[in-house]
């Protein structure tokens, strides 16, 4: 059976059928990438992958990078990075909170991730959605004196520790928003009476980068705005209050209803999203509700 495309989401996002565990040739991880650079975001869904064959996957695209902090690293795979609100006798079984802003990976590094893998291990009845936004829609509708204004800028990122945001998903209700506020606090005193966290420990000790707010896509060519909502601290020659004003607006813009897909996840679900293309973020998962994933990147090119 040939690799199927179907789409899914609004213009980008497509479910992936054809495809068995550790048994695709090399043509079809090469289509499998070009479906990825059309689609910018794909869904692997109702298969059963080991974690040998999601390594087997994620490097039939390149070359795989470790998450800087490995303090949550799969014990035998440490490529696989553990994103859970699971605790076992009080230790966390994997980073929890993460990735609740709107983003793109890695974007604190030099050469930010090229492409992201998230496998579904533990599904919560209730929350812990994906949200994306398609950043390449959102430059094209951008009005010309405004592309020309961000022709050349370049942000600066750098890593901040952001755990216990929660939700980037702005429709909220007023008891979510309550049970969040609620579980902040939770984790806040937690954190005061320990030792500081892997990511508390790395918090604004990662050097600056600079990267561009327009990226041209290193394979495509396509222009998309290249944004990090939380980890983007400035402009170059740009003054403060007027770059945090205009980082503001770009996040709003890029983040409307008509560029975002939500993903609501199954067990075994795989998703794969190109971070040149796309920014995603994480929703609120319920603390008696668990939620595992196992994540993956691949190594990207410096932005330009």
């Amino acid at each position: 059976m040939s690799l199927q495309d179907t789409l899914i989401g609004p213009g980008y996002v497509a479910r992936i059928d054809g495809l068995a565990p550790g048994k695709s040739s090399p043509s079809e991880n090469e289509k499998l990438k070009g479906l990825l650079h059309k689609h910018k975001v794909i869904l692997i869904r109702g298969q059963h992958y080991t974690p040998e064959d999601y390594l087997a996957l994620a490097r039939s695209f390149g070359e795989l990078e470790p998450f800087f902090i490995s303090d949550y690293s799969l014990k035998d795979h440490p490529e696989i990075y553990i994103l859970s609100n699971v605790r076992v006798d009080g230790t966390p079984l994997g980073r929890d909170g993460a990735g609740t802003h709107w983003h793109s990976d890695s974007t604190f590094t030099p050469r930010p991730s090229a492409a992201t893998f998230l496998q579904a291990i533990k599904v919560p009845k209730n929350g812990g959605d994906t949200l994306f936004a398609d950043c390449q829609a959102s430059y094209d509708a951008l009005d010309p004196p405004m592309k020309d204004r961000l022709e050349g800028l370049r942000a600066i990122h750098r890593y901040q520790k952001k755990e216990y945001l929660f939700t980037a998903d702005d429709t909220v209700s007023r008891s979510e928003a309550k049970a969040i506020r609620a579980l902040q606090q939770v984790r806040e005193q937690e954190e005061k009476a320990k030792a500081p966290s892997p990511t508390a420990r790395m918090d604004n000790a990662v050097p600056e980068q600079k990267h561009p707010l327009v990226r041209t896509h290193p394979v495509t060519g396509k222009k998309g705005l290249f944004l990090n909502a939380e980890m983007m601290v400035g402009i170059e020659g740009v003054k403060d209050i007027e770059a945090q004003e205009l980082i503001k607006m770009l996040c709003l813009h890029a983040t409307k209803p008509e560029f975002q897909y939500r993903h609501q996840w199954q067990k075994g679900d795989i998703v794969i999203w190109d971070n040149a293309s796309v920014i995603h973020a994480a929703t609120f998962t319920p603390p008696d509700e668990d939620r595992i994933m196992y994540r993956l990147t691949t190594k990207g090119d410096v932005p330009s």
